[in-house]
């Protein structure tokens, strides 16, 4: 249960964690059956112990909320719907005689509301309501002040249940709650309950033996050196000293907030300061990180540079073995070609041959106008294989005569 108070209240302060600037004003209006408007009612008689009776007696003086009887039913504690009812209705009944018995009649003792001390001057009402609002539903919430309205430093917070209250006390004592950007933690306490309105008026005193002593005398101012007089000027010098040692106190307590606050402020200029150098040397980390981050990649690059030229050099290198003997083969080609003989496989002028062919079975082009421009070898070379193929060949010619011209290889006619 107090782990999920906590995380509550924790995802609630998140809220308002930021600056708070310009907060809206608080509704002037009355919470209905408030912690203040609560009464004690002492003293009951019978007819007053069931609810009905005690409602009847409250009527005329306006609406009763819940009521809570006490384990003898001698008491209860009431709900009045507004604080002004209330101040009526414990005015009229306080020490009145009902069915016998006297009434006592006075505010009860609120446990849900709380003091709050330490405050720095710049904390209002509504920053307060706001603050102690992440405990639970606030009723009321106000900074006290003096007559001349300046900060006490103090402030009262009363919580609408009873639950709100007992966390609020328990997370400002375990942990340092801050309000502003002061260091200075709020100071949670119960609220000591006073009556500054009715105060103690003469129905509520018992008066018995030492009344009737005390009484004895009514009020008078004592003579010089008298017995009254000394005696008194005794417990005046007691109090003046009380006084001026809580006014020494308190200069002193003045101080020493002073002393803490600038220490405070020093410790945090040198912890501002660490953060600022813990994050110059984390930058400096970066810087190096990422300097030989680019290091790396421009040796990388450069690697793969090299790798890619080394890489196109081989290639290259290939290449040119590759074309070695094909550039070879290109040289020797025209060497070659000029050392062969014009003859029958000599190149033609196909496009100047006069087609007109002679009756002669080894001419199968139009080469006879040709035969006789031939020089040199070529001519020689011709005539010899002419001559030699007819030796040779005779006898196949003479018996080819026989099969006739419809040969596909005889001689042909013009």
């Amino acid at each position: 249960m107090q782990r999920s108070d906590d995380y509550f209240i924790s995802q609630r302060l998140r809220n308002i964690s930021g600056p708070t600037l310009e907060l809206a004003p608080m509704s002037d209006e009355e919470v209905i059956f408030s912690g203040r408007n609560r009464l004690y009612v002492g003293n009951l008689a019978t007819e007053l112990q069931k609810e009905k009776g005690l409602r009847e007696l409250f009527n005329p003086y306006g609406e009763l909320g819940d009521i809570f009887y006490g384990p003898d039913k001698k008491f209860a504690f009431v709900k009045v719907d507004y604080h002004a009812n209330a101040e009526k209705a414990k005015r009229a009944l306080d020490g009145t005689m009902t069915h016998g018995r006297q009434l006592r009649v006075r505010f009860a003792a609120s446990a849900t509301s709380m003091r709050v001390r330490n405050l720095t001057p710049f904390v209002t009402n509504e920053l307060l309501y706001r603050a102690f609002e992440i405990f639970g539903p606030v009723e009321r919430a106000y900074i006290i002040v003096d007559d001349r309205g300046n900060h006490m430093g103090e402030g009262i917070v009363e919580f609408a249940k009873k639950s709100s209250a007992n966390i609020c006390l328990r997370m400002c004592q375990e942990k340092c709650f801050f309000l502003t950007a002061s260091l200075r933690p709020c100071i949670v306490e119960h609220k000591e309950m006073t009556d500054e309105n009715n105060g103690f008026p003469e129905k509520s005193i018992t008066k018995n033996s030492l009344y009737n002593k005390e009484r004895s005398f009514g009020p008078r101012f004592a003579e010089p050196d008298s017995f009254d007089h000394e005696y008194g000027s005794r417990w005046k010098e007691l109090y003046l000293l009380g006084k001026a040692k809580a006014a020494a106190l308190k200069r002193e307590m003045k101080l020493e907030e002073q002393k803490l606050d600038e220490q405070l402020e020093l410790i945090r200029y040198e912890r501002e300061t660490q953060i600022l150098r813990q994050e110059l040397r984390k930058r400096e980390a970066d810087n190096e990180r990422l300097k030989m981050e680019w290091e790396m990649r421009q040796k990388q690059s450069m690697e793969m540079d090299l790798f890619d030229d080394s890489a196109m050099t081989r290639r290259q290198n290939f290449q040119m073995r590759q074309d070695i003997p094909l550039r070879r083969r290109q040289q020797e080609r025209p060497i070659y070609r000029s050392e062969q003989p014009d003859g029958f496989g000599g190149s033609c002028d196909y496009a100047n041959r006069d087609m007109n062919m002679e009756n002669t079975p080894f001419v199968v082009f139009g080469d006879a106008q040709n035969i006789g421009n031939l020089s040199g070898s070529a001519t020689h070379n011709q005539a010899a294989f002419d001559i030699n193929f007819d030796d040779r060949n005779r006898n196949m010619v003479q018996g080819n005569e026989d099969i006739g011209d419809n040969a596909l290889w005889g001689r042909r006619s013009m």
